[in-house]
């Protein structure tokens, strides 16, 4: 074998080599993944499974309660007596972070169907819904004296988002936002400069703040326009030492009545 027969050869094998090393680094991203989504997942399902059967003791499990109650426990009991869950569909789950997910759920019980989304929270190990997420109108102020570092960390990061949203600056935007899964960034330098040319400009104040974990937390958010305002439960997570307002997928929960005699159109 002459040496221009040998180089070929090696050449050869790197590239098979290259091809291997790209592959299983592919196949390990997908893993990192799919692992969050999968215990998010499950965590939502193991809790509307246990909901179904009233079994409070798994329902206290997989779940916390975003609200300060002294007993969850008779809150479930009470809620699986009076309006036991008839089926539950998960419309979409997406992954945030590796600590953080949000979930879209449809509830139907005897006489109303609910419409949620919520976070899917990872908090020392154990993936968990967070439930009470509260509906349109209801805001929940912050103790403005019993206030730890991260609820003035949280309050700073959304102020500052205000003054870098009035700037137009997308990468300056950046820096306070978490752009939702299924957001697409195409187009939305000009959103953002068309919202910072509004006059006059809106005012964003955080009226209620609720930490959850060191790396998250739920706030309620206003923002005054001339004419009307808006009201709003946003997600915040903390990445790099950096707590982040997630963009474009706000939490809600809102029920509608169900009558015995629904009308299907088709």
């Amino acid at each position: 074998m002459n040496s221009r027969d040998s180089l070929k050869r090696i050449c050869r094998i790197l590239i098979v080599v290259t091809f291997i090393f790209i592959l299983n680094s592919f196949s390990d991203n997908l893993i990192v993944n799919a692992e969050p989504k999968d215990d998010a997942l499950k965590a939502v399902v193991n809790f509307l499974n246990a909901q179904k059967n009233c079994n409070l003791d798994d329902m206290i499990a997989h779940s916390e309660y975003l609200q300060k109650i002294s007993n969850v426990k008779e809150l479930y009991t009470m809620m699986c007596k009076k309006h036991p869950l008839e089926k539950a569909e998960i419309t979409d789950i997406s992954i945030v972070n590796e600590n953080t997910a949000l979930v879209s759920i449809e509830s139907t019980y005897k006489d109303r169907i609910f419409i949620a989304t919520s976070p899917v929270i990872k908090k020392d190990g154990q993936w968990k819904i967070i439930k009470g997420i509260p509906g349109s109108g209801y805001i929940q102020f912050s103790d403005k004296v019993n206030r730890d570092k991260n609820e003035h960390e949280v309050e700073k990061a959304i102020k500052n988002y205000s003054t870098a949203l009035k700037s137009g600056d997308l990468v300056e935007i950046e820096k306070y936002i978490k752009f939702a899964p299924h957001i697409s960034k195409a187009g939305l330098e000009e959103h953002f400069k068309a919202i910072s040319e509004e006059k006059p400009f809106p005012q964003v104040t955080p009226l209620g703040i609720r930490i959850l974990s060191d790396s998250f937390a739920i706030a309620q958010i206003e923002v005054k326009h001339e004419y009307f305002s808006t009201t709003q439960n946003h997600a915040v997570c903390k990445e790099n030492g950096q707590w982040k307002v997630i963009f474009g997928h706000v939490l809600t929960n809102s029920a509608i009545p169900k009558s015995d005699k629904p009308i299907e159109i088709k």
